[in-house]
């Protein structure tokens, strides 16, 4: 099967770009994101459309539900934007639509470091992006860090003036120059073809863009044309050495450690072929993940699986538990092939929910082998026991999978990224209890037919085993005697025991939501990545932001030893941030928890002013990028005084949040250069020629665009000023050419200082302003949440709605749904329990497991002052109850064939029922918890290297749902086997 670390969760996202160079954000909302709106908001589905305005052009991103297909929803929108260009300006880009496949991000990254020449370092890495490119199993690899070719034609504005050159003259020789021509054939045999593409620089600057007799002037006479880089927009190193990184995503459906392992080949043999002063390294190796995860997982399982063989064979001796055992292989080799044809990979929530399924799978094979042997202890012979086992324990053991089958069925349709990714919890489960039940019903007899032997063949242990089986407590042994006592005295008293079971289970369930330590969203997982970003609040250049980020990277020097690989860049980052970094961490088994280097990175860079530096673990799984989200809408002139509030409600001392942003642009400055339209006309010039000289001081006017020899991409050919003429003082010594001759700019345009916004942000047709932010450790999200509602609730204006989004909508969901799957799944276990037994009260009385397994969750988390995690505990108590249930069906069945026998002594056939059946409800109940021992103490150990580890990121996923089933069973356990007896007694003295 195929290996990842996280499921491949198909998230419908559709991203649409319309570019148009120049328009302010302003006008972008206006003319752009408008149009496009009302248009997108009618495509069924949409979960949510999120619009950004910008200078230059519009972003819209659309989310649309799960249950969407990807592929149908990119059609929709292309269909529905087929015609959007009529409404949108005339110099709008055609709208560039594509699908945001989360599972095409990048699983490996191949820095390449090393002082080389910015060309040299450029050629090497798009040499080896082909080579890695044509690997099977890799989709495509993205090169960044290189700054893109071009060919600068330097032109100086007084040669513009003498020759009287507009821009467009050179487009034009260019344009006409650089064509291929198909020039016919003859006779039909020989195509015929004129070659006028341009080659290399020297073409170029041969080109003729005027000529008067013999007298011809080229771009060579009036210019100087270089091979050159695009202008900086930022650096990139790693470990402080200049780099470039190959980002290398793989193909849907391919093994990452395969991929991983063949790129990796491939650059172990390109080695020879590099300079000695380039180095290799790799970052976001997503394999390794994968290998440490599935390895603890897979150890897991095998810890597991020996501590269930281990209490199975010091209770019913070796080849029961040898038969016992084996239903757990078999049962996974059923699932796993189920799995793999339905198309499923192998991650680790397929692995967990292995090792949470170990402990149930035997549970049947218990209850038929454990039967069978006490028929073999009693003489029967062996082939009769297991025969009479599967005749007398069908039912029982048909509706205790049903039952649990049923708990986990409502879970296949919870929706949503949580939905996705926890869904193959049920998935697995229900494939691999199938299994469990085919092997308990038909291997297991089949081999104990043949391979069968009695656990104990000592006179006096076969008396006691008898004496259960009779009804002759005083030769069981002192353990059944002793239960019997207690169950006697409360078989005296079952109302006050009931009622007085229920009231303290219900208080302390009322106690723990009150008073207890709270609630979360998901499990935090240390990390072994630190995202770093610096944020201003002023407009700066390409080597101011370098020089910023190269402070941040000496400040946290001081934890080198624990960071394997660092990746900085400064650039123009959107939401205001000018720089990264990225920290791969070393190995967790060697080095601090995450959140304490954090603690020292903020610590370190704490002092810096004049910026705001967010420093936060990357976070695993389906939870939201930041776990406070809060949206503002309303008008204009109110979120920026709402935003303020809560801004300042959040930077309170001691408020326990951290992290803080919101998605205002930073005040800048922009050059708003106006037209005099009359003087232009008057003169003959247009707004497009003045832009393009305006352009030649900035960032050059694109002329043309040629493909040389040496590369398969298109280099831009820009005709700009030279380096000493870029600044506003050349604009007001310009001069235009017109029909009048040479006129100066500074008579047709004015420029004035304004402020600018960079980027407007709209959800859902609403203008928003969004406030992100971590929690502190110590402070939960809801409970900061909470917080900032109590905080505005008193002063706060019409005009603004405020909505709250990230962990805690999440939770919303994931909570209503798990209710809702609760309800569904008691609903169904009702059903199978009533078909069993015909009896409405018999099945309320198994029912009555769930109230006890529930609240004893809530019973032992209020004790242990545990946090209940919404997800993980909440999918916990819904498996509880499917398992626990089990016992009360053992007890029935087994009250029910007592009940034959000594109808007229209701307490005896009470007793009788739950000392035959005490064996296989502890045993069931032992193999759940034993398979839930490796998660619950997150203890590791290899089997092959024989190294014991502790508290892997891996097992921290896991630790909340398997403390939850094993804290819920093993109470609630203990209280069936007095609960349930007692309910037995008080319904027949209500009879009589």
């Amino acid at each position: 099967m195929p290996r990842e670390s996280n499921p491949d969760i198909q998230i419908p996202i559709i991203s649409v770009f319309v570019g148009l160079p120049g328009i302010s954000a302003q006008d972008s909302e206006k003319l752009l994101v408008l149009p496009i709106e009302n248009e997108l908001r009618s495509i069924e589905g949409v979960r949510e459309l999120r619009a950004f305005a910008t200078n230059d052009g519009a972003h819209m991103i659309l989310e649309f539900g799960t249950e969407y297909d990807n592929k149908e929803v990119l059609d929709n929108v292309r269909s529905k934007l087929s015609n959007i260009k009529s409404k949108l300006p005339v110099e709008a880009e055609s709208p560039i639509i594509n699908e945001i496949n989360l599972s095409l991000f990048p699983i490996l990254n191949v820095g390449l470091i090393g002082n080389l020449p910015e060309r040299a370092l450029t050629e090497i890495a798009r040499k080896l992006k082909k080579e890695i490119e044509s690997l099977p199993n890799v989709l495509k690899v993205e090169v960044a860090g290189i700054r893109k070719e071009t060919v600068e034609v330097i032109i100086e504005p007084t040669v513009l003036t003498k020759y009287n050159i507009q821009s467009n003259e050179i487009l034009q020789a260019i344009s006409s120059n650089n064509r291929l021509v198909g020039a016919g054939s003859l006779a039909g045999k020989y195509s015929i073809k004129i070659s006028g593409l341009l080659k290399d620089i020297e073409d170029i600057m041969n080109i003729p863009i005027r000529s008067q007799g013999d007298a011809v002037l080229r771009i060579k006479d009036i210019a100087k044309v270089y091979p050159r880089f695009e202008d900086h927009q930022g650096f990139a190193r790693i470990n402080g050495l200049p780099s470039v990184m190959l980002e290398i995503s793989k193909r849907n459906g391919k093994n990452i450690i395969d991929t991983v392992n063949q790129v990796k080949y491939l650059m172990d043999k390109a080695k020879d072929q590099l300079p000695e002063n380039l180095k290799v390294v790799y970052l976001n190796d997503q394999s390794k993940n994968v290998r440490d995860v599935l390895d603890d997982l897979e150890n897991g399982i095998i810890f597991a699986v020996l501590l269930i063989l281990i209490i199975m064979m010091l209770s019913m001796g070796t080849r029961i538990a040898i038969l016992v055992a084996l239903s757990i292989p078999g049962s996974f080799l059923i699932g796993i092939i189920a799995l793999y044809f339905m198309g499923i990979t192998l991650n680790i929530v397929v692995l967990f929910s292995l090792i949470m399924a170990v402990g149930m799978l035997v549970d049947d094979a218990i209850v038929i082998s454990e039967y069978a042997d006490k028929k073999m202890i009693c003489g029967m012979d062996k082939v009769e026991a297991f025969y009479t086992s599967v005749r007398d324990m069908f039912y029982p053991v048909l509706s205790s999978t049903l039952t649990k089958l049923a708990v986990f069925f409502p879970l296949l349709f919870w929706p949503d990224t949580v939905g996705k990714f926890m869904q193959y919890i049920p998935i697995t489960i229900i494939l691999t209890l199938t299994g469990s039940l085919i092997m308990a019903l038909v291997f297991i007899p089949t081999l104990g037919a043949i391979f069968g032997k009695p656990s104990i063949t000592s006179k006096k242990e076969i008396k006691k085993m008898s004496a259960i089986e009779s009804g002759e407590i005083k030769n069981a042994g002192p353990i059944i005697r002793a239960y019997v006592r207690m169950l006697e005295k409360v078989l005296d008293h079952p109302k006050k025991f009931v009622c007085a079971t229920v009231f303290v289970l219900f208080s302390f369930s009322v106690l723990y939501f009150t008073f207890g330590p709270g609630v979360k969203f998901f499990p935090k997982v240390d990390s072994d990545n630190i995202l770093i970003s610096v944020k201003v609040k002023e407009s700066l250049s390409a080597k101011e932001r370098d020089l910023i980020l190269k402070e941040v990277e000496e400040r946290i020097l001081s934890i080198e030893k624990e960071i394997h690989v660092s990746y900085a860049r400064s650039g123009a980052f959107s939401d205001n941030v000018i720089a990264k970094i990225q920290l791969e961490l070393m190995d967790w088994r060697f080095r601090r928890k995450a959140k304490h280097i954090l603690n020292d990175i903020r610590s370190s860079v704490q002092d810096m002013k004049g910026i705001i530096i967010n420093v936060q673990e990357e976070k695993p799984g389906p939870s939201a990028d930041k776990p406070i989200q809060i949206n503002l809408s309303g008008s204009v002139s109110s979120l920026n005084l709402a935003a303020e509030k809560i801004l300042e409600i959040m930077n309170q001392p001691s408020s326990g949040f951290i992290n803080i942003q919101d998605s205002r642009s930073a005040p800048e400055i922009e050059w708003n250069m106006s037209v005099d339209k009359s003087k232009a006309t008057s003169s003959e010039v247009s707004v497009a020629t003045i832009g393009d000289f305006i352009k030649m001081v900035t960032n050059g006017v694109l002329i043309g665009k040629y493909r040389p020899n040496n590369t398969d991409e298109e280099i831009d050919i820009v005709l700009r000023f030279p380096g000493k003429d870029r600044n506003m003082k050349t604009i007001d010594n310009l001069f235009i050419n017109t029909v009048n001759g040479p006129y100066p700019m500074s008579n047709i345009v004015k420029y004035a200082p304004e402020k600018k916004v960079n980027k407007l942000n709209r959800i859902d047709g609403l203008r928003i302003v969004t406030i992100s932010a971590d929690v502190d450790t110590g402070y939960l999200v809801d409970e900061r949440v909470k917080f900032i509602q109590n905080s505005i609730a008193q002063d706060w204006g019409k005009g603004v709605k405020i909505d709250f989004k990230g962990d805690k909508e999440d939770q919303q969901k994931s909570g209503a749904f798990l209710l809702k799957a609760f309800i569904l799944a008691i609903t169904l276990m009702i059903l199978v329990l009533v078909t069993q037994f015909n009896n409405v009260y018999h099945t309320f009385i198994i029912m009555t497991a769930v109230f006890l397994s529930t609240t004893c969750v809530f019973f032992v988390f209020f004790l242990i002052q545990q946090v209940f995690v919404v997800v993980m505990c909440g999918v916990g108590i819904i498996a509880l109850a499917g398992i626990i249930v089990n016992n009360n069906i053992l007890l029935l069945d087994a009250f029910h064939h007592q009940i034959k026998v000594h109808k007229n002594d209701i307490k005896r056939c009470v007793i009788n029922a739950a000392i035959s059946r005490v064996r296989p409800i502890l045993l069931t109940v032992a193999t759940t918890v034993l398979g839930l021992i490796p998660m619950i103490t997150r203890l590791n150990i290899n089997f092959f290297t024989l190294q014991i580890t502790y508290d892997a990121p891996s097992s921290q996923w896991w630790v909340d749902i398997s403390t939850t089933i094993a804290s819920g069973i093993l109470v609630a356990t203990v209280l069936t086997l007095f609960f349930t007896p007692a309910l037995l007694v008080i319904q027949r003295h209500e009879k009589t």
